[in-house]
């Protein structure tokens, strides 16, 4: 149950609320548009971010749609190590077909899961 203060007090404070001005008019002049060029400049930035990101995904969507031909110097350095060191993982049986062809590597497969041979 309120009470009359307690109701008194929820009155009085409805009432201030009602003739009370927005906080924006209650600022001085200099300040007022202070924050209103503060408020601006926020939303141009907004603006500016949301430009670059637009330009940016346009820019990479047409370099993504473009073909690139084959690599040019495939006799490279670094690519003739690459394959030395990845001989061993990779090299082929006797009859031509590599040695994981048709493997599977299950890792923390639950109980309930189905695995199906191909």
């Amino acid at each position: 149950m309120v009470t009359s203060a307690a109701r008194n007090a929820l009155i009085a404070a409805l009432e201030s609320a009602d003739a009370a001005e927005p906080l924006i008019e209650r600022l001085d002049p200099p300040r007022r548009a202070a924050v209103l060029m503060a408020i601006l400049g926020l939303v141009l930035v907004g603006l500016l971010i949301v430009t670059c990101v637009m330009i940016a995904g346009r820019w990479t969507r047409r370099i993504a749609r473009q073909r690139h031909g084959p690599t040019r110097n495939t006799g490279h350095v670094e690519n003739r190590r690459l394959r030395e060191a990845l001989a061993p993982m990779l090299a082929d049986d006797e009859d031509g077909t590599s040695k994981s062809a048709g493997e599977t590597a299950v890792v923390r497969r639950r109980s309930d899961e189905t695995v199906a041979d191909g």
